[in-house]
């Protein structure tokens, strides 16, 4: 009877170790795809509060000078610092700014991010892949 309940004990041992293992790699997977899930709402979200601010400075100040609104998305400030260094990878190529339709009630500014990439780590989705333009327009016709 004892050896019965000896084989018995480590079959369910040989068991819970295999559940685990199915369970826990489930659950990564799934931790890893919340984590991208997440870091790619942030980095839109952060873009498009950059593109916001940007343009809001644009239009208080002055809307006509594009590379001041561009630097204030890259640099967080109308003018390049000493160490010309951006968040989220962006370059100046990526920040367009324009006044479509100036002088008349239509007059806005434009400030658009695009070409960003961000990376996912998920199994099946790994790999870089390119950001949805972010694109921020303020009305400018009324006020200027």
């Amino acid at each position: 009877m004892r050896v019965g309940n000896s084989r018995r004990r480590k079959a369910r041992r040989g068991s819970a170790l295999v559940e685990f293992a199915l369970i826990g790699l489930m659950f990564f997977i799934l931790l890893i795809g919340i984590a991208d899930m997440g870091q790619m709402l942030f980095l839109q979200q952060a873009l498009a509060e950059r593109a916001r601010g940007a343009a809001r400075w644009g239009a208080v100040t002055d809307p006509t000078n594009t590379s001041a609104i561009r630097n204030m998305v890259l640099y967080l400030q109308p003018t390049v610092p000493g160490a010309a260094r951006t968040s989220f990878g962006l370059t100046p190529a990526m920040v367009s700014v324009t006044t479509p339709d100036a002088g008349t009630d239509n007059y806005r500014l434009v400030v658009r991010v695009s070409g960003y990439s961000y990376i996912l780590l998920s199994p099946s989705f790994a790999g870089s892949y390119q950001g949805v333009p972010v694109s921020v327009s303020v009305p400018l016709g009324l006020y200027h």
